[in-house]
């Protein structure tokens, strides 16, 4: 049983230091910008992995793309490896997060952060 359990924590704390490590991706300006955008297009809690995946493929393909821009060859990133993945689902956790808290401030400032939706009735 303490197998079991140091087994989840060690998960955990894996899944953390990913979203730390995600966060720490995503907290740069271009970051800022790509999960401010993203925040604004999105209309409720619901869309939030969507909206944070969206994300995280823009992110990727600025990366991709940023060397073009600056006269240099484009190359495609190594989407076989594992180091690739584990960036991409850093990018994703470390987006969630940062859409999250602008997504609240948004309800927050607009005035619909604690109303309740109502339904339409025909």
């Amino acid at each position: 049983m303490e197998n079991l359990i140091d087994q989840i924590g060690d998960f955990l704390s894996g899944i953390a230091g990913l979203a730390s490590a995600g966060f720490d991706g995503v907290n740069q300006v271009m970051g800022l910008i790509i999960a401010i955008i993203a925040a604004l297009l999105m209309v409720d809690w619901r869309s939030l992995a969507s909206t944070a995946l969206g994300a995280t493929l823009v992110h990727l393909i600025v990366l991709a793309v940023l060397p073009v821009l600056d006269g240099g060859e484009f190359v495609l990133p190594a989407i076989l490896t594992v180091g690739f993945w584990m960036t991409a689902l850093a990018l994703f956790l470390g987006y969630a997060i940062v859409i999250a808290i602008f997504f609240f401030i948004k309800t927050l400032l607009t005035g619909t952060a604690f109303r309740g939706r109502r339904r339409v009735v025909h």
